[in-house]
């Protein structure tokens, strides 16, 4: 493996290629990261500052027109010199994903979303990054890439809070992903969904682990229940008797409901002008506040563990984070599960890949 330097200008720096250890994680709903560990020499300690990006070999595309792809950038954010007569002097660096410049930017303004959950999130990014009342705000060089065209509805309201903690909010609800990514002088941002390529399906070429298969080293299944709810009452602005509150998940009775309370006093009913949103509309603003709190108290069920990915299906060929996978472990249980995330590890002993899967 290769890791390229790039600046802030997407110039080409230098290279890593002499590495003692490297673990990349990219994710789908969130902010991937990664770790770098390399001894120390003053070329490194000047090659790799804070706030380059970083991008391997392995993600690195050329069309035949010549435009330059690079995907799973990271952002180098801290590191450390350690020194040691016995040992020897060792820099390791730590960092996030290139879509982690967003954190860099709030929501600014009462931000109301009553549209396709893709517009809304694409809307979020213009509003704050792209083209802001206050040119001051824009990030340079972002633009945003083609729709995907995902027919998934929200009415929702987010104020102050960080631009990539909002978008991952948004997409953990609808299962979405999100990317940041470098094509030739720009960074481009996009929202997309994966594809199911688990074996209960039949449009496209299955992706199964198991030991059947024999293309997973080990694994690890949790189902974790004590958070689950089914029902929650969500509160709104006013106080004790004259409070709005709503419901979501009202159906459920019996020993099948659980049930929360979502507070949600901080959307507001105010548009941030003199006009106030109709009450039926903020009702569905708190109705989406109890969706996403239940969507964050669901059942978590998932696996993790080792697999093989060249075995049998390649990572970046086969199957892709956002991917719907089935992986089987000896015991007969068996789940169509999400790529949530790739940790993708080189040292001396080789290559590893551990993906993250959830329900």
């Amino acid at each position: 493996m290769v890791i390229h330097v790039l600046d802030q200008s997407f110039n080409l720096l230098g290279v890593v290629d002499d590495f003692i250890s490297v673990i990349w994680r990219p994710a789908y709903y969130e902010v991937g990261d990664f770790e770098l560990y390399i001894n120390a020499t003053s070329e490194a300690v000047k090659l790799l500052q804070k706030n380059r990006y970083l991008v391997r070999d392995s993600d690195v595309a050329v069309d035949e027109e010549g435009n330059v792809t690079y995907s799973n950038v990271m952002i180098i954010k801290n590191f450390t010199l350690s020194t040691s007569e016995e040992n020897g002097d060792f820099l390791t660096y730590t960092g996030r994903e290139l879509k982690y410049l967003l954190h860099q930017r709030i929501v600014w303004k009462q931000t109301r979303m009553s549209s396709k959950v893709e517009y809304g999130i694409r809307r979020l990014v213009t509003e704050n990054a792209i083209a802001p009342t206050d040119s001051k705000r824009i990030i340079p060089n972002l633009v945003l890439g083609a729709e995907a065209g995902l027919s998934k509805s929200m009415d929702k309201q987010v104020t102050g809070k960080a631009l990539d903690e909002a978008i991952t909010e948004i997409c953990a609800t609808y299962g979405y992903g999100w990317e940041v990514f470098i094509y030739n002088s720009s960074l481009v941002f996009i929202v997309y969904e994966g594809v199911n390529r688990s074996y209960n399906q039949t449009e496209q070429s299955y992706v199964v682990f198991s030991d059947e298969f024999d293309n997973i080293l080990n694994s690890e299944y949790q189902l974790q229940t004590e958070q689950y709810a089914t029902t929650t009452l969500i509160g709104g602005e006013g106080e004790g008797l004259e409070r709005i509150c709503t419901s979501v998940g009202n159906e459920f009775s019996g020993l099948e409901r659980y049930e929360t309370f979502t507070d949600a006093g901080i959307i507001s009913q105010n548009k941030g002008t003199e006009d106030e949103i109709p009450l039926e509309e903020y009702i569905l603003l708190l109705q989406e506040a109890g969706k996403e709190n239940l969507a964050a108290l669901a059942i978590t069920e998932g696996f993790s563990g080792e697999v093989l990915s060249d075995f049998t299906f390649k990572y970046g060929r086969d199957f892709y984070i956002g991917d719907t996978v089935t992986v089987k472990n000896r015991y007969g249980i068996s789940k169509d599960v999400l790529v949530l995330s790739a940790i993708e590890s080189q040292d001396e002993s080789g290559t590893k890949l551990i993906p993250q899967f959830n329900i």
